[in-house]
């Protein structure tokens, strides 16, 4: 027999000002933990395609720039011309990804992944790719979220980790 406990239970908006920052979010695994059930979700994964298109033209005028001092304006303008194409196609994506350390302060693995909505499992019987299978310690842990990109004005993020915990007889 066995009860179920929230231990975290987040919910942020991050902007681009968070792009390329790592937030560390502790919780409280408790003794006798089976299994914890972690919900990584967040929103939108993808730019509109007016607000991608106008981004990539941008990074494209800015590359294009760098660029010519280097190799000319010449071939500075052919690059740009080259990739006309993939800029007005383009579709921009927020990227988050985490790791996990446990109560030992050992890594315990990371789902790297491009999913907007994960649902990861972690214990002693069974762990989800990219996380190591092992006892679970009481204690503090830690759940890293890696903010890769963040392209939109806002993204929502949501994080909630649940503790299956032996029940005492």
């Amino acid at each position: 027999m066995s009860v179920v406990a929230r231990l975290l239970d987040l919910h942020q908006t991050l902007t681009p000002t968070d792009h390329r920052t790592h937030r560390r979010y502790p919780f409280r695994v408790p003794p006798d933990s089976r299994q914890l059930e972690i919900w990584v979700r967040y929103a939108p994964k993808r730019l509109g395609k007016q607000e991608s298109i106008a981004l990539a033209e941008a990074a494209r005028a800015e590359q294009t720039a760098a660029l010519a001092p280097r190799v000319g304006e010449p071939l500075a303008a052919q690059w740009s011309a080259d990739h006309d194409t993939v800029a007005k196609s383009a579709r921009i994506v927020n990227l988050l990804t985490i790791s996990l350390d446990d109560a030992q302060g050992v890594y315990r693995g990371a789902n790297h992944r491009h999913a907007d909505d994960q649902h990861l499992q972690l214990g002693s019987q069974l762990a989800s790719p990219g996380l190591v299978l092992g006892p679970l310690p009481p204690g503090e842990w830690t759940l890293t979220v890696s903010a890769h990109t963040v392209a939109s004005d806002q993204c929502q993020l949501s994080i909630q980790i649940d503790a299956e915990i032996a029940a005492a007889r």
